[in-house]
Order: C-alpha cells, then structure tokens, then sequence
C-alpha cells in the first residue's frame, strides 16, 4: 500500500502488479490492454522472459507490486519474495527478472523511474553483519555470495554494484542509483532488517534489505537520505 498526499504530488495512473498481466477494478481487460493513454507502460515481452517458466499471472498473485505514474516520474513499491528455501528460488528469481526488465523498459521509454520496498537482497558485505562475519571467519568468499543470482541481478541494475557475473543480454548498463549509498558511501551498519528470533537488534546485527532507488537522471535530485540504526520504534 502506498499514500500519497494529493494536493503535494496526485498519482495520474495506478496498477497492480509488476508483469501488466492484472486487471483493474471491475474491469475484466488487463493493464496492458488498456488504451495507451491509461497504460503506465514498460511491460515485459515474451521475449524478454522467454528464460522465465513461471506463468506471469503467477508471479502477480502475491500482491507484490504497486505501480504509480506521477507526472514526474513511476513509483514501484515492492514487496520481493525472500530468500528463505529452495522451493522458492524459481519465483523470487523470475519475480526479480521481471522487474528489472519492467523497470529497464520504463527508463528505456524515457520515464523516470523510483523502485522503493523491501527488495530482500543485499548488495554487498557492506549491506550485511552475517555476510561480514563469515568472510571473518572464511565460511564464504566474498566472490561466492556475489554470484548468487538475484544479486548479480540486483547489482547490474543499481549503479556502483560489483559485477562478477558477465551481464546478460540488454543488461549492460546500471540504470537506478541508491540513494541513501550515496550519501554514506562506505558507513558500516547501516541495516534495516534483523533476527527477530535472536534478538539482534540491539547489536545492530543486521542486514540493509531495504531501498530507495532512482532512475540516474534524478540523482540530484535529493540532498540527503539516512537510515538511523539506533531509532527503535515501538
């Protein structure tokens, strides 16, 4: 769910879900059927997900995409599925593929783009107290967390992402820019997710799991972000 305050910045179109698959309310014609003028746009082809086996209606029915155009720019909220078995590595990868094309068609369009939410992945050890622990203790190499695929992914589409895996076609260029990175290029934790089960907030040991990110063009646009690790909210 995502709140705007209409007389600050009034959305001009909404949808639901990230493939263009859905249907508005009391409309049985999907997004990207719609009318040009009513359609966001940016949606993925056939083509672009031919690698993807998981029907694109599916990859919708989880609520994990809201989609709002302002007159300066498309707001994505997302909700990315987790990284927590196996069973789920087919649908939390085939999700993030879609997004990313969606989100590179839209730039590609010329749109400015703002991807926010809970992305559940980490860009680096920088972004991660367990990933900095284990290459403490030399359980994993920096090289191996970094090949996973969801964020070889993730850093081909976020300027300033470590690259280990050659980019894939039409991937090449890093299109969004983080922005609270930005501004603190190299403070460690600086997280928004912790163990619950463990209790490790209070240690601050944690991961940045969540973001605010921007199409290149609108980089300068913002004069500070921050996530402020000691504030508990009650």
């Amino acid at each position: 769910m995502i709140y705007t305050r209409n007389a600050t910045c009034c959305p001009i179109r909404a949808e639901e879900g990230v493939t263009g698959m859905l249907c508005p309310p009391n409309s049985t014609t999907s997004f990207r059927e719609l009318p040009e003028e009513r359609q966001i746009g940016g949606y993925p082809t056939a083509e672009q997900l031919s690698e993807i086996n998981i029907d694109l209606a599916t990859l919708d029915s989880e609520g994990r995409c809201v989609i709002l155009e302002f007159p300066a720019f498309v707001l994505l909220g997302v909700y990315s599925p987790a990284n927590r078995d196996e069973t789920r590595d087919g649908f939390r990868g085939a999700f993030f593929q879609t997004l990313d094309v969606r989100i590179r068609n839209l730039v590609s369009s010329g749109k400015r783009v703002i991807l926010t939410g809970d992305l559940n992945v980490t860009a680096s050890s920088l972004d991660s107290a367990p990933w900095l622990e284990d290459l403490r203790k030399s359980i994993a190499t920096d090289d191996q967390y970094l090949a996973h695929p969801v964020r070889c992914m993730f850093n081909q589409l976020v300027s300033g992402g470590r690259l280990i895996c050659g980019p894939d076609s039409g991937k090449d260029t890093q299109v969004l820019h983080d922005i609270c990175r930005s501004f603190h290029p190299n403070r460690q934790g600086m997280y928004t997710c912790w163990n619950t089960k463990l209790n490790t907030r209070p240690g601050n040991f944690g991961s940045r799991i969540d973001y605010v990110l921007c199409s290149l063009n609108m980089k300068d646009w913002f004069s500070e972000s921050n996530i402020q690790e000691g504030l508990l909210v009650r």
